[in-house]
Parts: structure tokens; sequence; C-alpha cells
């Protein structure tokens, strides 16, 4: 299927960085965002006046809520835009307005910030760091961001110490591991945010469990050139839980058509053999996940599709993008079955340039693009731009493609 230009939307770079609830699941997405990857907007213009535009122009186009799909949307504004009201153009029950480490402390500020939280907005303060010169805001925000990065563990303390009066919800910011997760529960803090979620805990010397293995080896014959088709089928058809699933894919959005289906058996010859084989690796990994966080599975499903249409544009041919969508898909199996990437790799089977770029053994055809994907996910612009920025149709599609994708998480989450 040939791919539709990029429009105006292409042009908005846009990411988000999930923040998390203490049970693990998702509360709200941070938005990233640049105008261009070159410049965040024309020097020429008013700063305030040109992130606003592109803000709302990124909302109206691509959507708020497929871009958060319902969650909280975390928005950074300054000074100038709160007092003109900017966060109000925004629904006030998803919105979360960031207040920026950088505003100047005037009455006009406050009297802005307290009509915004009469609206019924939420309030965040970002990169907190307590001074008595805050504590206007303090009194009027629901969240308090701190970066546990940037800040000692005794700071951290004496800053939570410092907070202990007043009614905020704590929100660490840059958690990069489980453990600091953990310790950081035990602080007190509500909300999460970083890539902890997306890093292995690996256990030396513990088995992969039986059934856990057994989907790996379901994977392991999807993923064979000359993997029985037929026999994949019956394994379907014996599983209930799969059946129902795929019944429910075949009659959703993400087919993009509907057709009465009468049998496992046509609903297989339907979706065909390529896409049956994309999906039950999916819903492998899922088995796989049960006791990993959702976003998890989202992150994997938004970087397959991410990393094939990126494959699919560099015009190497329909194997190559379907190597990239393995790529990106397997590229979180050490965090899935917390164990190094080279053990879960093992079993598999799996060609040596894909095992070579998961591990990160040397560098590849692949590697570029994976990194991509990721360097995405962050909001790295620059890395973004580093990565890509050479490759001008690649480039001017990033947007598009991360649209897609989101749209394809959304789909996926409706059926499974």
């Amino acid at each position: 299927m040939a791919m539709p230009e990029p429009d105006s939307v292409s042009k908005i770079f846009i990411a988000r960085q999930p923040i998390f609830r203490r049970n693990g699941r998702v509360f709200g997405y941070e938005l990233l965002f640049r105008s261009s990857l070159d410049n965040f907007f024309d020097k020429t213009q008013d700063g305030d006046q040109a992130t606003s535009r592109v803000i709302t122009n990124a909302f109206s186009l691509v959507g708020i809520s497929k871009i958060t799909e319902g969650k909280k949307a975390f928005i950074n504004f300054t000074g100038d835009m709160l007092i003109k009201q900017y966060p109000a153009l925004f629904p006030h029950n998803i919105t979360v307005a960031e207040i920026l480490e950088s505003v100047k402390m005037t009455a006009e500020l406050i009297g802005a910030c307290r009509e915004l939280v009469a609206k019924g907005y939420i309030l965040a303060l970002d990169d907190f760091i307590f001074t008595e010169e805050l504590l206007p805001l303090i009194r009027l925000a629901h969240i308090i961001k701190l970066d546990v990065k940037a800040m000692t563990m005794d700071e951290l303390r004496e800053n939570l110490r410092q907070l202990t009066p007043f009614n905020v919800k704590l929100l660490a910011e840059k958690v990069e591991t489980i453990e600091e997760f953990e310790l950081l529960k035990e602080m007190g803090f509500t909300f999460f945010q970083g890539y902890f979620f997306s890093q292995p805990k690996i256990i030396q010397g513990r088995d992969i469990p039986g059934s856990k293995l057994q989907y790996l080896k379901i994977i392991r014959v999807i993923q064979d050139e000359n993997y029985n088709f037929k026999k994949i089928t019956e394994f379907i058809t014996h599983d209930v839980s799969l059946s129902y699933k795929l019944m429910r894919y075949v009659n959703s959005a993400a087919m993009r058509r509907r057709r009465e289906v009468t049998s496992l058996q046509s609903a297989v010859a339907l979706i065909g053999e390529l896409t049956l084989r994309k999906w039950l690796t999916l819903m492998m990994l899922c088995y796989i996940a049960d006791d990993k966080p959702r976003e998890l599975l989202r992150l994997t499903l938004l970087r397959a599709r991410f990393c094939e249409q990126v494959g699919e544009k560099m015009g190497k041919g329909r194997n190559f993008s379907l190597t990239c969508y393995t790529v990106g898909m397997f590229s979180l199996l050490d965090v899935l079955l917390d164990q190094s990437m080279a053990d879960v790799l093992r079993p598999l089977s799996l060609t040596a340039e894909i095992v070579a770029t998961l591990t990160g053994e040397k560098t590849t055809p692949y590697s570029m693009i994976l990194h991509l994907a990721k360097a995405y996910e962050r909001g790295d612009w620059p890395e973004v731009t580093r990565l890509a920025g050479n490759v001008e149709e690649i480039f001017e599609h990033l947007p598009l493609f991360y649209e897609i994708a989101l749209e394809d998480v959304s789909d996926f989450y409706t059926t499974a």
C-alpha cells in the first residue's frame, strides 16, 4: 500500500512519555513536541504564540484523545502562557498544566493559576526545588514533580520534608530502574515518570517458566520463513482464548473492513498469512507479559510498527521491513522475561543480524532504525535529527509513522 504524503501534521513532532501510578497503571502522558527538528520556533515570532500554535495544531489535527488514549495530558506552559490562559484551550478533565521552573513569581501569574484551578485544571510544578518564594504556587498545585537524578538522596528527603504540610501528590521524574521505583514508592511518591518499566530486572540462574517457554517456542515457529501455516491455524482453533480474540480482531477497526465470518478457518484465511504471523506473535508476547505493566506491551507494538514503517520507506523490500518489525517487537523481550537478551534469543533461532541488532554486539542495517525508534519515544529530538536528518524522506514522515503506530496500538487494545 502506498504511503500517503505527509501533510501539516507531519511537521509537528510529538512523542509521549508515560506517567505511572503506584500500581503500575498509566495515569497520563507528558507530551514532548516540536514544530520541526531544526528550531523550536521561528525566532522572529513571539515564542509563546509560536509554541501555542504548535500545541493547538497538534491537538486539532492529530487529536489529543488519540495521543493520550483518554489519559491525562501533561503539557509544559511558560509563565506568559499561563497568564494568557492558554491551558484553557484544552479540556480541563484531561489537561495537566505543567508550570516550568523558570517562571517568574508575580501576582498576575498566581492569579492566573488560581483561575485555572477554579476552572478544574490540574497544576503541576515541574523540576521542583523548594524555596519560600514558591509557597503561593505550592498551595495551588495538585502535583509536584521532582527530578530524582538532579538531587542527592539527602536533598530529595529535605524537599519531601518541606512539602509534608501541603496537600500535594509527588511525582518522581527520571526513574530509570525498578529498584529506584520501589524505593521511591516507600518514600511516599504517588506518580513515576521514566523508562524504568522498560529495563530488565535480571535474576541470575533463573529459568524461564515452562508456559512462557512454550510461548517462545511458538514465536520461534512463526518466525521461520517456511513455517507451517496449516499447523498454526490448528493451534489457534484448539485455543479458545486465541480463537475468540482472533474473531474480535477480524471484525475490528484494525482490519479496516467488516465481513461476515462463518468459521475460524475463514477468519484465518481472511487476515492472511503475513498478518496472522504478526498478530500471533503479539498475542504470545501478551501471554509472556501477563505480570508486566500493560504499557510495556503498548510500547512493544508502537516500536514494532514504527520500525516497520521506517523500513518500508527505505525501499529495501518487504522482507527488510518485516525484519524491522521483528526487531522492534523483540527489542523488549529481555524486559518481558527478566533475562539477558542473549539468553532469551538463544532458543528462537533468529538470523545472526537480528541477534546482533538486539544484543548490540555489532552494528547492522537495522541498528539505526531501532535506535531511531527509541530516540523518538523519548522525545530526544537532537538524536532523532542525527539519525534521520540526512535521510529526508524518512525524516519528513516520522510524525506520520508515529501517528499510525499509535492508531494501531489503540486498535489492538480494543480487541485484545
